[in-house]
Formats: structure tokens, C-alpha cells, sequence
């Protein structure tokens, strides 16, 4: 890791794995939202490192508020 977006991008990325195998334990999450914020930290990693700095934090902070939002959901109920 050698610049800021490096580290934001992985600290995202980390707490996206987190949540997601977090509510794995409990329920069977969709995958779609997960593998979006991780798309985002792709991206956003890319385009800090390209010049693209703005719209890098741009995208991380919409990452992060897409997870906290992911994390605030109740866990589904379980239908018997």
C-alpha cells in the first residue's frame, strides 16, 4: 500500500468482508451489495491512483454510507 486510497479502498474492502460474514452467521445475505461496495473500492482505488482523487473519495464516501446503511438493516425473519 503506497498512497491514501490504497488504504481507504483496503480499510473498506475489510469492513465490507466483515459485515458481510458477520450476518453469513446468522442468515443468508444476497451477495449483489456486497460485491458492489467492493466494486466501489476497486474504482475508487484506481482512480486515486490515475489523478482522479475527487471523485475517488467521492466514491468511497458513498461506499461507506452504502455499508452503513447494509449494516442498519434487521436481519431477515426466518418464515417456518
Amino acid at each position: 500500500m503506497e498512497t491514501l486510497y490504497d488504504l481507504m479502498s483496503v480499510t473498506l474492502f475489510i469492513a465490507t468482508a466483515g459485515i458481510f460474514f458477520y450476518r453469513f452467521r446468522n442468515e443468508n445475505p444476497p451477495l449483489a451489495p456486497y460485491m458492489l461496495i467492493s466494486l466501489v473500492c476497486a474504482v475508487s482505488n484506481w482512480l486515486g491512483n490515475n489523478g482522479g482523487g475527487v471523485g475517488a473519495v467521492l466514491l468511497l464516501i458513498a461506499g461507506s454510507f452504502y455499508l452503513l446503511h447494509i449494516a442498519g438493516e434487521p436481519y431477515a425473519e426466518e418464515s417456518e
